[in-house]
């Protein structure tokens, strides 16, 4: 089901690109819970889905906050969006092939403008993302540490990381780059990718749906009823959806990787003179049994720690930062869905904990 429980409703918002007032504004979705528990001061949790999702993919999990009676949704103010281009949300995108528009600065700042459009007293935020969404929440909280105050990062490494398992030299041989063939394909100049799967918005829809079994992992089967996975697919049938989608992994691929290498995000080796900055709030890093094991095999990355020592080098030293590979059986990469009630908690316990 797709449906979000009292006392979400949903809002349509209406805000100034990010780039320029000139340009026409940004169109926001997003449901939007604000109860009457929730203390006037208190932070606004953020919960920002990934590709090729949109805001839906997180109904199941405040479904199930409200049915086990969870302090989430009575503690906190809770935005859940659509990125710009996904769902119903809608950015005019670079027209100097710089994909800046679409960069995870520039979405940052346009999550940002949404929760102040909200609630006008600029209130602290929690994010909490996965996969794309993740990226986008990970690079706000390094912009802005004045407004961020907490960091749940879901089965993502950071994106210079990514592009470095794109290698011949893993377990299988470069296996990491075949199950990552999408970070190329959707980041290819336009007109080719446009061409190729939206050469008829039937099969924009098979692409989407093709990639969501591919990812998920067993659990999933259990998990996935129709509604959920056709609010997912079906969006791709409007090619403006499939452009932001695009544009989301171009920047990825291009201006992004500029904007975390001036953070060191490149950085593998603890022995490199250059250490990737840290985040001074608390950090909570989710993932599931495929992420550890792409990147298992690449010497750099066993350098490294794996996953939760290149989390732990960029979240705060001690137990500020906490990075764990998910325990629910069958897991695959979409954990707010996948294992729901593992993520669930783990947020749960951490907002508990520390705010």
């Amino acid at each position: 089901m797709t449906s979000f429980p009292p006392p979400f409703t949903p809002r349509t918002l209406s805000i100034p690109h990010s780039l320029s007032p000139s340009l026409t504004p940004t169109t926001l979705f997003a449901q939007v819970s604000s109860p009457p528990t929730a203390a006037p001061d208190s932070p606004v949790l953020v919960f920002i889905h990934g590709y090729p999702q949109n805001h839906t993919l997180w109904a199941p999990l405040m479904r199930w906050y409200e049915e086990g009676g969870s302090e989430v949704l009575r503690k906190f103010r809770v935005v859940v969006p659509d990125l710009p281009g996904y769902g119903k949300s809608r950015k005019v995108i670079s027209s100097d092939g710089s994909h800046l528009a679409n960069s995870k600065r520039e979405v940052g700042k346009d999550m940002l403008s949404l929760v102040d459009a909200l609630f006008p007293s600029s209130p602290r935020v929690i994010l909490i993302g996965h996969d794309r969404g993740a990226r986008v929440a990970y690079r706000l909280a390094k912009d802005r540490p004045d407004r961020i105050i907490g960091l749940n990062v879901q089965d993502i490494v950071p994106t210079p990381v990514q592009f470095k398992r794109l290698t011949y030299d893993s377990t299988p041989r470069h296996v990491a780059t075949f199950r990552m063939y999408h970070w190329v394909l959707l980041a290819m100049p336009s007109p080719l990718p446009e061409q190729l799967i939206f050469s008829t918005p039937e099969q924009s829809v098979w692409y989407a749906r093709h990639s969501l079994t591919s990812w998920s992992g067993p659990a999933a089967k259990a998990v996935y009823d129709q509604e959920l996975m056709d609010s997912w697919c079906e969006q791709y049938a409007d090619k403006d959806v499939l452009l932001g989608a695009l544009e989301d992994y171009r920047a990825g691929a291009t201006i992004d990787l500029e904007h975390d290498e001036v953070d060191g995000d490149h950085i593998l080796s603890p022995f490199s003179p250059q250490q990737p900055s840290r985040l001074s709030i608390p950090l909570l890093a989710l993932w599931c049994p495929g992420l550890q094991a792409t990147g298992s095999s690449i010497l750099a990355e066993q350098e490294a720690g794996g996953v939760e020592g290149i989390w732990k080098a960029r979240g705060p030293e001690g137990d500020k930062t906490r990075a764990k590979q998910v325990e629910t059986p069958g897991a695959g990469h979409f954990l707010p869905t996948e294992a729901k009630e593992e993520v669930g908690r783990e947020i749960e316990q951490w907002l508990a904990r520390w705010f």
